[in-house]
């Protein structure tokens, strides 16, 4: 059985090679476009899936076979990180790694982005290259069963050489330069190919190394103690290459709670202080036991403006989250308050004998001192003529009505009360 969407992508591209027309291929076997798989929630999470083996760029076919390009990878977080709808990025990883050549420019790039946005990291399995991704976010959560690590380099020479013999083919080689021919597959590796590639292996696992630390707030030798090693679950967060153990559910969940407490923040802040602070400040992440303590700094030399202004964002964001204001609460008083002067209204209305009005003040949004300065107002210009006149045929008098049997009073103390 070939899957429906390799069945896609390998018909459109060797279909007409083969003398197949796109207009002869079945219904519905028309090309997929593989970058519009981003989804973004109704609050604003990008999630983008980083699966399969990683390479720097790949043909549909391979697209199709498992393999994932870096490009790709960083199209869809670029898209994610410009889209102003968007306020977070959930990266959901499940990889077990792939080529060195392009993995570190876009480590890099998600760390630029997450300096925007939060970036969270789903390991449902990221080792190796994929991990390096994973450890730019600024948290990473693994699932119970899951595992990060392999943060190591290995390159591989095939010898073929006893084949060839074997098969009766015999290779020359004619080249120029000296090291052009080290690592040809039909002779065995020379000592001084494989000190220089070994030289290679250790560069890379040294940037490969920095960069996980840097992530992850964690001193180099700690990365280098793993080994390598793979960690599975809560053994992940013990050597401080996760930080919680946890599902895609949890990811969202806690991006969300992470997102609302940013703009309750950011709402605030206009209430805060703008004095000149020279301060710089490292946040470490919560519940990273790898994380570092928090550095503050006093500067004796005046920064440049830009640093200045992004020293002062970074503080009044850290301020502002001690002084958040309960919404909800806010909003709880503020109705109380505008029931109370709602029924104000009505009693004011009723004891002036013009009940009928009471709805009107209410819809306006008027106090209720200005409706009894208006109500004196209004019984100051009344003539003073007062009569009764008896319903019915004038043989018996009706009970007068009261503030409670009144039914325009009735009806708007319903309302002030909703």
């Amino acid at each position: 059985m070939v899957d429906r969407a390799r069945l896609e992508t390998i018909l459109s591209v060797i279909g007409p090679r083969v003398g197949l027309e796109p207009t002869a291929m079945p219904s519905g076997f028309e090309p997929k476009n593989y970058s519009s798989d981003l989804m973004v929630t109704p609050n604003g999470i990008a999630i983008v899936p980083i699966h399969g083996t990683l390479v720097k760029r790949v043909g549909a076919v391979e697209a199709a076979s498992g393999l994932m390009s870096y490009a790709s990878i960083e199209e869809k977080l670029l898209d994610a990180a410009t889209d102003p709808a968007v306020r977070a990025i959930l990266m959901d990883i499940d990889s077990p790694g792939g080529e060195v050549g392009g993995v570190f420019d876009l480590a890099d790039m998600i760390s630029e982005a997450g300096q925007g946005k939060p970036i969270w990291a789903l390991a449902d399995d990221a080792f190796s290259a994929a991990y390096l991704i994973a450890s730019q976010a600024h948290r990473i959560i693994v699932p119970q069963t899951a595992g990060v690590g392999s943060i190591g380099v290995i390159a591989v020479h095939v010898d073929e050489s006893e084949k060839d013999a074997k098969e009766g083919r015999s290779y020359t080689t004619v080249f120029a330069g000296a090291r052009k021919n080290d690592f040809s597959t039909h002779a065995p590796l020379s000592l001084e190919a494989r000190t220089n590639l070994q030289l290679e292996v250790d560069r890379l696992y040294g940037m490969f190394v920095a960069a996980v630390a840097a992530g992850r707030k964690m001193h180099e030798s700690a990365v280098r103690a793993t080994e390598a090693g793979l960690f599975f679950g809560d053994k992940a967060i013990r050597v401080g290459l996760a930080d919680q153990v946890g599902t895609i559910r949890d990811a969202l969940a806690g991006l969300s709670i992470t997102i609302d407490a940013s703009k309750k923040t950011h709402s605030h802040r206009a209430a805060l202080p703008r004095e000149p602070v020279y301060m710089e400040e490292t946040m470490p992440m919560e519940e990273n036991p790898a994380a570092e303590t928090s550095v503050v700094t006093s500067r004796q030399s005046q920064p440049d403006l830009h640093a200045k202004s992004d020293i002062m964002s970074d503080l009044t964001d850290q301020s502002a989250v001690s002084n958040v204001v309960d919404l909800d609460k806010v909003r709880a008083e503020h109705g109380q308050q505008m029931r109370n002067e709602a029924q104000a209204i009505v009693d004011l209305c009723a004891l002036a004998g013009m009940p009928d009005l009471a709805g009107g003040y209410i819809a306006e949004g008027q106090s209720a001192e200005a409706v009894r300065k208006e109500l004196l107002a209004k019984r100051a210009d009344a003539e003073e003529i007062h009569s009764e006149v008896m319903p019915g045929d004038g043989t018996r008098m009706q009970p007068r009505q009261s503030l409670e049997t009144n039914p325009v009073v009735a009806s708007c103390r319903k309302l002030a009360g909703q």
